[in-house]
């Protein structure tokens, strides 16, 4: 089945809007739900990432695609820590944003080595796609360690779909260096481009899905002790 990355960028960006939106509605009714209010930041940067790019007036200014770049990996670093702070059983807006200012900075630095050691334009997609893989994959062992606080079932598929869009986005940033270094050849990673697109955006339904999941068992765990107190 051959795929094409145009459509697939565009369908992308709807599912990526229409989960925001899930992901804040459900928020909206469950306030305290683990993930979902930074889960809807990470979707509306990705959203406006792609936005910056669409409005870029030529294809061969780098600027507005490290910004897009840099905006994506901010969300998916405030996502993490988001998780990690309510496994903790804590609070800290200022560090969580700082965190992630500085992973976004640091993407922005390991672009700058990889471009000085001679790797081309398209070497921005290299860091990109790791350091999201890499956020993904610690995402989904931040929801499943949050079983130990709740023990909700639906953590599970959350945490699994975190692992399956870690591991499209490793894929990528494999394929990737692996051509720049000669190890593949050329058009290898082109042509795994499309799957590993396709998986991310299956992906990001299913988190969403899962993510709203564990706010509706959350809540009704919570309306059932409620009603066993009467």
């Amino acid at each position: 089945m051959e795929l094409n990355v145009k459509t697939l960028y565009l369908i992308g960006g709807i599912v990526t809007l229409a989960s925001a939106g899930a992901a804040l509605l459900t928020w909206y009714h469950h306030r305290d739900a683990p993930g979902l209010r930074a889960w809807a930041a990470a979707l509306l940067l990705t959203v406006l990432g792609a936005l910056i790019l669409r409005l870029r007036t030529s294809n061969a200014d780098l600027a507005p695609v490290l910004a897009a770049d840099m905006l994506i990996v901010a969300g998916f670093a405030a996502m993490w820590l988001s998780l990690r702070f309510a496994n903790q059983g804590r609070t800290n807006v200022v560090r969580l944003i700082a965190f992630a200012v500085g992973l976004g900075a640091a993407f922005l630095v390991l672009f700058v080595v990889l471009r000085a050691l001679g790797a081309g334009r398209e070497v921005a997609s290299i860091p990109f796609s790791l350091l999201l893989g890499l956020l993904g994959l610690a995402s989904a062992w931040e929801i499943w360690q949050g079983r130990h606080k709740d023990d909700l079932r639906s953590r599970l598929p959350a945490a699994l779909a975190f692992v399956g869009l870690g591991i499209a986005r490793v894929i990528r940033a494999a394929a990737l260096g692996f051509e720049v270094n000669h190890i593949l050849p050329p058009g290898t990673a082109a042509a795994t481009h499309p799957y590993t697109l396709y998986a991310t955006i299956v992906f990001t339904v299913v988190v969403t899905y899962g993510l709203v999941m564990m706010a509706n068992e959350q809540a009704g765990r919570r309306e059932a002790m409620q009603f066993a107190e009467r």
